[in-house]
């Protein structure tokens, strides 16, 4: 980004940085552009790995590509950067807060926001509202705000994700717009 780039940083995070979290971060490009948004993902294991194939073929069925795609290590830079994280599984939350402490204040599971974000919200009266309601106890099991992870399983299961990720993508990204 540009010192002068006035669009709001929105990062996807996964475990590995190789289907859900980059499913995403092309999902948002393929239907927002890059007018409104700056996206990106990332994960928690070893960056430089590209998307499995049956991915990029579900993918590339909705004419999205991620064959140049390989993932990306989540470091305090970019947590630092990002103006709100939406993760893939409640637990990431809590390894991203880890990580960096001050990342607790602006992260949460796609799903929860997709469920708890009001039409034309801004990101930071949405991070006020759910910062005031929080209890992050609830981050150490509640596997209801889990995507599905499709890594290893059959085309199928990668659809799925594909299909889910989409919706909660259009949601979030539609009423932060």
């Amino acid at each position: 980004m540009t010192s002068g780039d006035t669009r709001r940083r929105i990062l996807f995070l996964c475990t590995a940085n190789i289907c859900r979290s980059p499913t995403a971060e092309y999902i948002a490009r393929h239907h927002f552009g890059a007018d409104t948004f700056h996206v990106r993902s990332a994960g928690f294991m070893a960056s430089d790995r590209s998307c499995p194939e049956e991915l990029q073929r579900v993918l590339a069925a909705r004419g999205i590509s991620v064959a140049d795609h390989r993932s990306y290590h989540l470091d305090q830079d970019t947590v630092t950067a990002a103006d709100i994280i939406l993760t893939m599984e409640s637990r990431h939350v809590l390894e991203a807060t880890a990580l960096d402490r001050r990342a607790l204040g602006k992260t949460i599971p796609l799903k929860e926001a997709a469920w708890t974000l009001d039409e034309r919200m801004s990101i930071e009266a949405f991070l006020d509202r759910t910062n005031a309601q929080r209890n992050t106890e609830k981050y150490l099991s509640a596997i209801d705000l889990d995507v599905a992870d499709p890594y290893r399983k059959r085309l199928k299961e990668y659809a799925r994700a594909v299909d889910e990720i989409d919706g909660l993508v259009k949601t979030v990204l539609s009423r932060l717009r």
